[in-house]
């Protein structure tokens, strides 16, 4: 793995994954709020959440969604990717406090594009089960060019 995460294309094959963990505590979520200030009952009231079924104030998806974006950026493939698209399904909900543990699987590498297409699961290790499922295509850019 190189010590930079910054994967070249090459360094690139199919089965090839990466894991990063997440916790999703006050600060990510108060962060969140301050940026897209969705208060939908069932991500900021306590009370309304537990009545409708659930443990607690549900964490809304796009913080997962923040999580994606530093994995694809920062971890696998690193520093050389941009995503071209996302699509993400839900399966449970994430609560203060869970430790998510993305893990992404490369099930294709397009040569002619220098794309990357990964499998995504986000696991939610605190509470033992899938929290959601997905896929993201990123490209894979050219190393950086010196001055000269």
């Amino acid at each position: 793995m190189p010590s930079n995460n910054s994967y070249s294309f090459e360094d690139l094959h199919e089965g090839m994954m990466v894991e990063h963990e997440y916790t999703i505590d006050t600060t990510v979520y108060e962060t969140f709020l301050s940026i897209f200030p969705d208060k939908s009952p069932v991500h900021v009231d306590d009370g309304y959440a537990k009545a409708n079924g659930f443990d607690g104030i549900v964490m809304h998806g796009a913080i997962l969604n923040g999580f994606l974006s530093h994995f694809v950026g920062m971890c696998f493939p690193g520093r050389r990717s941009l995503e071209l698209s996302v699509d993400m399904r839900y399966l449970k909900p994430c609560y203060m406090g869970d430790k998510v543990v993305l893990r992404g699987t490369i099930s294709q590498k397009l040569e002619s594009r220098r794309v990357v297409v990964l499998d995504l699961a986000y696991e939610n290790r605190t509470r033992s089960y899938t929290a959601a499922r997905g896929r993201v295509q990123v490209v894979i850019m050219a190393e950086e060019q010196g001055d000269c």
